[in-house]
């Protein structure tokens, strides 16, 4: 199984990057393949035109054979183990699961259109920053939930 996250931009915050991490030594640590790749946000210009120029940017690094999950605000809630369950068949699928967190304007539209999934970590509403965290976090716990481990109680 293959994990990749994009993220628009570069983390920022010091201790958003030791959470981020922690999370990835522990996904490594349960043989788990993860990449993180940060793509340059679209500075200087219109909130539209970055987040479309952004949208671009994630969907060059999406393979047709890819599992792509968006983050949106408007996407499926679910609880951990709902969403252990989800990530779960597709982690055994085989294909390269993608997680996609837009800059601080959100996804393109055509990025949620190719999205398999479109995910809400929560009603709230976090930076994009902390959604990278709480997502990698919740990963983790899925792995650890669909394996049977003591992480999730």
């Amino acid at each position: 199984m293959g994990l990749v996250f994009l993220f628009v931009g570069k983390t920022k915050e010091g201790f958003i990057k030791e959470g981020i991490g922690k999370y990835l030594d522990l996904l490594r640590k349960n043989k788990i393949e993860v990449e993180v790749r940060e793509l340059k946000g679209s500075a200087g210009t219109s909130p539209q035109k970055a987040v479309e120029d952004e949208g671009e940017a994630i969907l060059e690094r999406v393979l047709p054979s890819d599992f792509l999950v968006a983050l949106d605000e408007r996407g499926m809630l679910a609880g951990s183990v709902e969403l252990a369950g989800q990530l779960g068949a597709l982690f055994d699928s085989g294909r390269r699961v993608i997680f996609a967190v837009g800059g601080p304007f959100g996804l393109a539209e055509k990025v949620k259109a190719r999205s398999g999934l479109l995910l809400s970590l929560s009603r709230l509403t976090f930076t994009h920053e902390m959604a990278r965290l709480i997502l990698l976090e919740q990963v983790y716990r899925s792995i650890t939930i669909t394996r049977g481990r003591t992480y999730h109680y």
